[in-house]
């Protein structure tokens, strides 16, 4: 199943850096000596699901035929992820002493990536359906030829 390949490709990048940026911006690696402080655990709860959407676009470029029953749950993680990112949009917006133009654009920027991610993801799954309808079309046209070529017509 090659649909959509290069795009899957690109969204695996996408993943990718937007994983290694969140932990530059979290500063993960400093909190490791730190762990017993809640404001740094809530910020590693936060981060380590976040891991899992390169994995899965990863394994979704490489083989989309074994990995698409995963297609709904990325597109629901992105979902959740659009949503925490929309309300963190809405406290830069009511809290602007809080974050830097930086991080409000860091925001945006996220969350337009999330929806491009969902639309992809949706289009992708739309045309792996697509494709499987017409693969079981033809496959029950082909079994129809052969039970008639035969002679047992039922």
């Amino acid at each position: 199943m090659n649909a959509y390949k290069p795009l899957r490709l690109a969204l695996f990048f996408y993943e990718l850096f937007r994983f290694l940026d969140t932990l530059k911006d979290m500063r993960i690696f400093s909190f490791i000596n730190d762990l017993g402080q809640s404001d740094n655990l809530q910020m590693l709860v936060w981060i380590a699901p976040n891991a899992l959407f390169p994995l899965m676009t990863l394994f979704l470029f490489l083989d989309l035929a074994a990995y698409k029953p995963y297609i709904p749950l990325y597109i629901a993680g992105k979902c959740a992820t659009l949503a925490l990112t929309l309300r963190l949009i809405a406290g830069a917006a009511f809290y602007p002493q809080e974050s830097g133009v930086r991080s409000l654009f860091f925001i945006f920027f996220l969350t337009l990536g999330d929806f491009i991610c969902i639309i992809s993801f949706v289009l992708i799954r739309s045309a792996v359906k697509k494709r499987e309808k017409n693969d079981g079309m033809s496959s029950s046209v082909d079994d129809k030829d052969e039970k008639n070529e035969t002679g047992d017509e039922t």
